[in-house]
């Protein structure tokens, strides 16, 4: 594997900027998840929205009058538009050691970090306040929500110096709940928070966190994702370490390929259950297949 898909460089995520451009066209699908963190505001926003409607009443402006359904109801209805507030967005990015993985094109730590990076340059583009976390162990690297272009490259910054650190010798399992933890503290309101990882660290002691976020926020979880996590390759024997210790997996063991598939397969439906239950909508970014095509669900 070439060291380019090992780690990322800041040369290279500024040079992203180009392909988010395929982007641009589309808007940020504010919608992926269903929350409670949704909702109108009378504020001075982002632009208006189309509400409810209503019977015409004095004084409304004749110009919002919905002539379908006055016709249809012989009625005078007008529409209603509401404000939409300004939404932040958060992007978080895991480089925790089971992120540094990878058979194909690219570990997933670098998955993350490019997708990351053409969601900030797609997103800031289209004027959204974008900023991020990047966290690994117990570093963690933050940039507030900014509405500038210059907002971006201190998380391309940050992304690029945790990509060129060794990961931490051993994986720390709080490591996600202190992502989420980081967060909560700052009483976020109407942000869309987007979650780039592979959610090994995901255990059921996150659930209430995660809920706490939700209910003011919107939540979307990006699952990086490699072939190999998934499926045993043909017959034969394969060296595999985590950088401490070397494995042999034996590929002609058809019980334990089995096995190996199950307990994927029942990781990844537990992962989608509990998201499901959080209206915490998930899209899979492989590490395999073109990152561009696949960013695209999370722009309308």
């Amino acid at each position: 594997m070439e060291k380019r898909g090992v780690q990322v460089t800041l040369d290279e995520l500024i040079a992203l900027r180009t392909d988010a451009h395929s982007l641009l066209w589309r808007k940020p699908n504010f919608s992926k998840a269903h929350s409670s963190g949704s909702k109108n505001s009378k504020e001075q926003g982002r632009g208006i929205h189309f509400a409810e409607n209503r019977l015409y009443q004095a004084g409304d402006d004749i110009r919002h009058i919905d002539w379908h359904a006055t016709l249809r109801t012989d009625q005078t209805y007008t529409k209603i538009f509401h404000e939409e507030k300004e939404r932040p967005i958060w992007l978080l990015v895991d480089h925790n050691p089971s992120m540094h993985f990878g058979t194909r094109q690219a570990f997933k730590s670098v998955i993350a970090a490019r997708a990351s990076a053409l969601c900030a340059w797609a997103f800031s583009s289209q004027g959204e306040r974008v900023g991020g976390l990047v966290f690994s162990g117990e570093k963690q690297r933050s940039v507030p929500p900014k509405g500038s272009v210059h907002a971006v490259l201190p998380l391309l910054k940050h992304l690029a110096d945790s990509s060129a650190e060794p990961p931490p010798a051993q994986t720390d399992p709080r490591s996600l709940e202190q992502a989420f933890n980081f967060l909560l503290q700052r009483q976020l309101r109407g942000s869309l928070i987007i979650i780039f990882s592979d959610f090994w660290q995901w255990h059921s002691g996150l659930r209430a966190r995660l809920q706490s976020l939700t209910r003011k926020n919107t939540c979307i979880g990006v699952l990086i994702q490699d072939p190999l996590e998934k499926y045993l390759p043909e017959g034969g024997y394969y060296s595999v370490s985590d950088g401490q210790h070397s494995y042999k997996l034996d590929a002609y063991d058809l019980d334990f390929k089995r096995r190996y598939q199950q307990y994927s397969e029942d990781r990844q439906i537990a992962l989608q259950q509990a998201f499901r239950q959080l209206n915490v909508s998930t899209i899979p970014l492989w590490t395999t297949d073109a990152l561009l095509t696949q960013l695209k669900t999370l722009f309308v």
